[in-house]
């Protein structure tokens, strides 16, 4: 059979069904990326489709990788990070600690296909970043706004990371349930004291990998 659905689409597998699952990203140039997946451990072990969006969208040449140094936040999976690095980027993947056995999995079984570099690091939101200095050229964010008591943390985090010419790529899907509305709406607001935000319009991101809800968000510092 085929890839399955070639479009992020609404349809998500419940995540006990995708223990020890491995999602294929299929990429333009050469064999598709091998992703495993995670039951347990929460919303950081699956490939969500802003991840795939952000993904395929890096496929598309509009922001150049190579040998450019790219570190993504809330990596779950490394799904984008990997991408980035089998575009030539130099690439640091962050999350928790829990995290690290996962990315490293998904670093070792993709790394025949990386024409950068790729390595895994701690990165918790809100701590000291000095270690990821000089800052990079770009930084990559897929869903990660969920919790209320982390949008400071990580723009804390993003304010230390960012050089006023780094650009922040920033997907996310757009989510009507509960408190996500007003949490996405703070976060936005926040970000505005301190940077500009741009969004790319849909007929930039990749022609099958994209959807009505779901944005990418270029964002830089804004000059003083």
């Amino acid at each position: 059979g085929g890839a399955g659905p070639r479009r992020a689409g609404p349809r998500r597998l419940s995540a006990a069904a995708m223990a020890g699952f491995v999602r294929e990203l299929e990429r333009r140039g050469g064999p598709a990326l091998r992703l495993e997946q995670r039951a347990a451990g929460g919303v950081g072990c699956v490939v969500w489709d802003a991840a795939l969006v952000l993904a395929k969208f890096l496929e598309t040449g509009a922001c150049p990788l190579a040998r450019r140094h790219v570190l993504e936040l809330g990596a779950g999976t490394g799904a984008v990070g990997i991408m980035a690095a089998t575009l030539g980027a130099n690439v640091t993947v962050t999350d928790l600690e829990e995290l690290q056995e996962l990315l490293m999995v998904n670093i070792e079984n993709n790394k025949h296909l990386v024409t950068g570099s790729v390595r895994a690091k701690v990165l918790k939101w809100g701590e000291d970043v000095t270690e990821f200095q000089p800052p990079p050229d770009y930084i990559l964010m897929a869903d990660c706004i969920y919790y209320e008591e982390s949008l400071e943390p990580l723009l804390k985090t993003l304010k230390d990371l960012t050089g006023p010419d780094t650009c922040v790529l920033c997907c996310y899907e757009q989510r009507t349930m509960g408190k996500n509305p007003e949490i996405e709406r703070k976060y936005f607001e926040l970000l505005q004291t301190d940077f500009e935000l741009e969004k790319i319009p849909l007929d930039k991101h990749d022609e099958e990998y994209r959807s009505e809800d779901i944005h990418i968000v270029n964002i830089h510092r804004k000059q003083t």
